[in-house]
């Protein structure tokens, strides 16, 4: 079996999905090896990467990594790169049109980093047929590795037993682009009294404040967001993402996408993390869109163009409906992304490598 050691990036919920959680199930090894460490000092990292065949780079956007990955081509090392975003900077990319502070001149030279990157890998491994499709005119050797759970770091799911229906939106919140298609109705539950309004995500006011470009940036959807009669709920550490979710105690999920080439690279991770917390979710609904292969019964699928509000009264009104969706929701996720049934992907699409 080949010896596989994994270099993580800065996005650490990537990482921990798409490295952290095949390289425990296969026992493996990386330069880091739980959620809560940081990378290990240069002299064990290079000490580990002399007795290993294969090293799997996650999102390489920085010089060094390039320089790394050439030299351990050099003394006979495979190396794939992983990815689960588009570069493809399409006018429809939310950060297409942001153009301050460098900020689009910072994205086009990473996205060239990653192509050379790209161009001296064996292999390129992402999550889904569109990106598949987007970096294979890149790479002749490309293999869909889906993001997955592991059902050991989530808890029971928690129920809201409260007078009120707590209703969360998570997703990309933070994009006008997403967060239009279903506005009204965002605007209609927050000025409701039976309904709690959990956003999950987005900065807190105090981060903002410290962080002028992001306010800057970001000035029109957080003044949305903070008209509204909410509970804010900020990012939070990737240890405490599980459990922060879950104690939420949410009645229903909503997961608004604007149809378009950025979304349709999206994975279904969201839908994902939702279930095992036995959630229901609602998402928009296009072709090839991320949530277009769950089954409808464990899923409620819409479309931009409808009004949302009678399938979300419909569940509002409906514990048992509700209910009967997040429980199917959380089997569909076990079994069919369950990291212990799925660690398997990776280990043969790296024995190819030989």
């Amino acid at each position: 079996m080949n010896k596989v050691y994994f270099i993580g990036s800065s996005y650490l919920g990537c990482n921990y999905v798409r490295l952290l959680l095949p390289m425990w199930e296969n026992g493996w090894n990386g330069n880091k090896t739980t959620i809560i460490q940081k990378d290990k000092p240069l002299d064990i990292v290079r000490q580990e990467l002399e007795d290993t065949d294969i090293v799997v780079f996650h999102r390489p956007e920085k010089p060094e990594f390039h320089k790394l990955a050439k030299l351990l081509k050099s003394i006979g090392k495979k190396i794939v790169f992983d990815n689960d975003d588009t570069y493809d900077m399409e006018k429809e990319n939310p950060f297409y049109g942001i153009d301050a502070y460098g900020v689009r001149e910072n994205i086009k030279s990473r996205d060239e980093l990653v192509s050379d990157f790209i161009g001296l890998s064996d292999l390129v491994t992402t999550t889904t047929k569109t990106l598949a499709e987007e970096y294979g005119k890149l790479h002749d050797n490309v293999a869909i590795l889906p993001n997955c759970i592991n059902l050991d770091d989530w808890y029971e799911p928690e129920r809201n037993e409260g007078h009120k229906i707590r209703i969360g939106v998570t997703g990309s919140v933070t994009y006008t682009q997403d967060v239009n298609e279903i506005k009204e109705e965002i605007q209609e539950l927050s000025d409701r009294d039976d309904v709690e309004l959990v956003v999950f995500g987005l900065q807190s006011k105090e981060d903002r404040e410290s962080n002028p470009l992001v306010e800057e940036i970001y000035m029109e959807e957080y003044k949305f967001w903070d008209s509204l009669n909410i509970e804010h709920v900020p990012w939070v550490k990737i240890k405490d993402y599980n459990s922060t979710l879950n104690e939420l105690k949410l009645d229903i999920m909503l997961i608004p996408r604007k149809d378009c080439y950025f979304n349709k690279c999206k994975s279904n991770v969201k839908f994902l993390e939702a279930a095992m917390c036995e959630i229901p979710v609602m998402a928009s609904s296009f072709e090839d869109g991320p949530y277009e292969d769950i089954p409808e019964n464990a899923i409620v699928r819409m479309k931009n163009e409808e009004n949302w509000m009678p399938k979300i009264n419909q569940m509002i009104e409906n514990t048992e409906l509700r209910r009967g969706i997040g429980r199917l929701a959380k089997q569909y996720t076990l079994d069919n992304f369950n990291i212990e049934d799925r660690a398997h992907l990776w280990a043969e699409e790296y024995d190819k490598l030989k």
